[in-house]
């Protein structure tokens, strides 16, 4: 039988062993993740501050970090904060302990602090001293040491304060571990870890910081906050018109406050709504009633990014994930859907983002959010709905419409690419730069810090030049008309300037407009030459061209070579010479002339070629964006359907489909989980899961669907010519026309990328120009 237990005159040394702490040295975490948790503590001591009343006047943390590989390498991280006492600086680094709870700090110093501090060497010395203190104190770590010992006593240390005024805390790192110190001897690794503290802490490194602003630096050099690189700000964002959500800002403020909860200072833990007492530990005297906040912004990118795009998820100011992309997909019964980007043929997004959520759990490294923590899901709710974003699913999975910060940018801005490239409005509506490349390389100077790139205008600028060529080109077409230098878009808003030197008044100045989309720095692989080019529109008679030569490229005395280009020459009218090509010609001479006299092996073919793949991509014929932008119209088209048929005439334009077809669109529909095939059917939505065969089947049949504004504006069944076989000829003629280019449609939709890529050129220009053709007719630009 089973004795009760009874209690013995005896206590157990439970102290943990000094080993431990060389094992938390074996926690895998990053060089500069443990910089940051040394960092998190002084923030940690700045915001203590801030809530006792008495704020530091200068908020500093300075890292020193080690640039050779020798023995005597260290890591000092330094701070100005109030600074501790002896007996709070003992418990401050004792294993495990905290005096800080996760609801109001950034975290723990004593796990973190030794997590970080064993990863990184085996002896740490702590100093802290007050303002009015005499002097420092300090403690020494040593692992060595201590495990010798076998016990976890070290003394108190002092030294002289040069200035009875002076407070703060220094950290020492020594006796690196020889991979931390070969790592950190990199001068790569070490700009890595000023670029990452950059991004962790940059909502705390800029003027009006959040929750606190303070300064950093790492060996003198201040670390600036990374900002992103966004269309609009907050106070003046852009906004766009869609038909769905009416005016969409790109800058979404976020804003949810979930109401007070009560939580437990002892076990770390939230309490539902219900509950007033601790179900962990039973305590009620532990319980305090806190706000919850979801806060932060949505907003777009200035250019698209395969990877350097997503969430940067926030805690009391820290980053803890960056980039993060898990908004962007749809779960549900087990299954997750990748919603965005859906729309891009590389897979390159734009929405990015700040979310503050200081009262969610996070990791004992601290790089994620706790998924499990009820705090997380009620965030997912508040910033992206509850539902999937795509309208479409939404509608079939019983959803109402979803007004979330993010979907509202993704109702907006999901597309990469307008349906209609040949239509002015489309990149100016979706906020999307043609040339992305460009994009990319002027958001790197955004970066750098160079004033004239902060602002969006200059991307405007080329979003602009190009919504005006297209408006030109297409209410020209017809009459064969060329732009004028009247014509060519001026994105400044200034009068056009002269580039050359100032003329006497009685000498016209010529009007000279500039080029944005050519005005840049080009750079040539094969020299290593650079020319920084400010571009212009001129006509005809402008004294640079002598009225007849199409183009002219020279330096001024500034070192800018200007380069004047008319536009009406007859060199343009030519499908396959553009002022990109006329330019990139020029500068490929200019670089070989370099080369004469002088030791250099080039070739003007090769130079061409380089500075072509470097600025010439727009004019590539992407088999990847073909193939998907071919499939994305033919849905388009599909989707024209719906709306224009009642329920019974969507069910027997269904029925009229052969019994293998109607058995492949159910087939779709099952798989893409749609629970009410019926509806789909009635609704006329049945095209979009139909093969590529039964979709141009369908249109021969029925080309009615598709015409007369419905999704082109052509004429079919308002065509009158008086007599009737007149009308059915040219019915029949516009039919075949439009089903020859589904024809291409289809074939570049159903074209293996392989076999895409050894298509002759004449063939894929063919099909890309029944793209172009496609959608030159549409009725109106539809939703993205």
């Amino acid at each position: 039988m089973l004795q009760a237990a009874q209690a013995v005159n005896r206590q157990f040394n439970l102290t943990p062993n000094p080993r431990i702490l060389r094992m938390l040295g074996e926690i895998s975490l990053l060089q500069w993740r443990c910089i940051a948790e040394l960092i998190d503590n002084s923030v940690d001591a700045f915001m203590d501050a801030v809530r006792a009343g008495n704020p530091v006047a200068t908020a500093e943390v300075h890292v020193s970090l080690p640039s050779t590989t020798s023995d005597g390498g260290r890591i000092t991280i330094v701070d100005t904060a109030l600074g501790m006492t002896p007996d709070v600086l003992e418990t401050a680094v004792t294993a495990g302990w905290t005096s800080h709870e996760p609801g109001a700090s950034l975290g723990m110093f004593g796990m973190g602090f030794n997590i970080a501090t064993a990863r990184l060497g085996t002896v740490t010395t702590v100093w802290t001293t007050r303002d009015g203190d005499p002097e420092w104190y300090g403690l020494t770590i040593d692992f060595d040491a201590l495990t010798q010992q076998k016990h976890f006593n070290t003394p108190l240390l002092t030294r002289p304060k040069l200035d009875a005024h002076e407070h703060g805390t220094e950290v020492t790192i020594e006796r690196l571990k020889p991979e931390q110190r070969q790592w950190f001897a990199k001068a790569g690794n070490r700009s890595r870890v000023i670029d990452e503290l950059a991004k962790a802490y940059s909502s705390m490194l800029r003027p009006q910081g959040v929750p606190i602003s303070f300064r950093l630096s790492v060996n003198g050099t201040a670390v600036k906050s990374r900002q992103h690189c966004i269309w609009g700000t907050e106070t003046e964002p852009r906004i766009v018109k869609t038909g769905r959500m009416g005016d969409v800002e790109s800058y979404q403020t976020v804003s949810v406050q979930l109401g007070a909860r009560g939580f437990c200072t002892k076990c770390w833990e939230w309490l539902s709504a219900s509950e007033k007492e601790c179900i962990a530990c039973g305590s009620v005297e532990r319980v305090v009633m806190r706000e919850r906040t979801v806060s932060g912004w949505l907003g777009l990118q200035r250019y698209l990014s395969e990877t350097d795009y997503g969430t940067d998820f926030v805690r009391h100011g820290r980053k803890i994930e960056l980039g993060n992309k898990d908004l962007f997909s749809w779960s549900r019964d087990g299954v997750t859907e990748l919603e965005y980007p859906i729309d891009d043929p590389r897979q390159r997004g734009r929405i990015v983002g700040e979310i503050h959520l200081d009262h969610c759990r996070v990791n004992y490294t601290k790089d994620k959010f706790d998924r499990t923590d009820p705090a997380w899901e009620e965030m997912v709710q508040a910033v992206r709905g509850r539902g999937p974003l795509r309208p479409e699913v939404a509608a079939q999975s019983g959803f109402p419409p979803n007004v979330s910060p993010l979907s509202r940018l993704y109702q907006a801005f999901r597309r990469s690419n307008p349906k209609n490239k040949d239509m002015a409005g489309g990149y100016s509506r979706l906020l999307v730069v043609k040339d992305n490349d460009r994009a990319e390389e002027m958001a790197e100077k955004f970066h750098d810090g160079e004033p004239e790139y902060q602002s969006d205008e200059k991307w405007w600028n080329l979003i602009e030049e190009l919504e005006k060529q297209l408006l030109k080109k297409t209410s020209g077409t017809d009459a064969g008309e060329t732009a004028t230098v009247a014509d060519w878009p001026n994105p400044s808003g200034q009068a056009p300037e002269s580039a050359a030197a100032p003329q006497p008044e009685a000498v016209p100045v010529p009007v000279r407009a500039p080029i944005p989309s050519l005005t840049r720095e080009y750079r040539d692989d094969v020299t290593d030459l650079k020319w920084e080019v400010a571009a212009f529109a001129v006509g005809a008679t402008d004294p640079e061209l002598n009225g007849d030569i199409p183009w002219r490229l020279r330096a001024n005395n500034a070192g800018i070579h200007q380069f004047f280009v008319n536009f009406e020459h007859d060199v343009f009218k030519s499908a396959t010479m553009t002022p990109l090509d006329a330019l990139l010609a020029h500068l490929s001479w200019a670089a070989m002339d370099f080369t004469r006299g002088r030791n250099l092996q080039a070739d003007y073919g090769r130079i061409l070629a380089s500075l072509r793949a470097r600025y010439a991509g727009t004019s590539k014929l992407d088999v990847d964006e073909l193939a998907s932008e071919a499939g994305q119209t033919l849905a388009s088209i599909g989707r024209a359907l719906v709306g224009q048929v009642g329920p019974e005439d969507g069910t027997a334009l269904f029925a009229e489909l052969a019994g293998a077809e109607k058995e492949a669109v159910l087939k779709r529909m099952a798989v893409r989980g749609v629970t009410n095939p019926q509806k789909e059917v009635s609704e006329g939505r049945f095209l979009e899961y139909a093969t590529r065969k039964t979709f141009l089947e369908f249109f021969s049949r029925h080309p009615e669907f598709f015409f007369d504004g419905r999704y082109w504006d052509t004429p079919y069944t308002t065509l009158d010519f008086g007599v009737a076989s007149a009308t059915e000829e040219a019915q029949s003629q516009r039919m075949r026309y439009y089903s020859s280019l589904l024809a291409d449609a289809v074939w570049l939709a159903d074209q293996d990328q392989s076999d895409l890529s050894q298509a002759s050129r004449a063939r894929l220009l063919r099909a890309a120009l029944a793209l172009e053709l496609l959608a030159a007719g549409m009725s109106v630009e539809g939703e993205n």
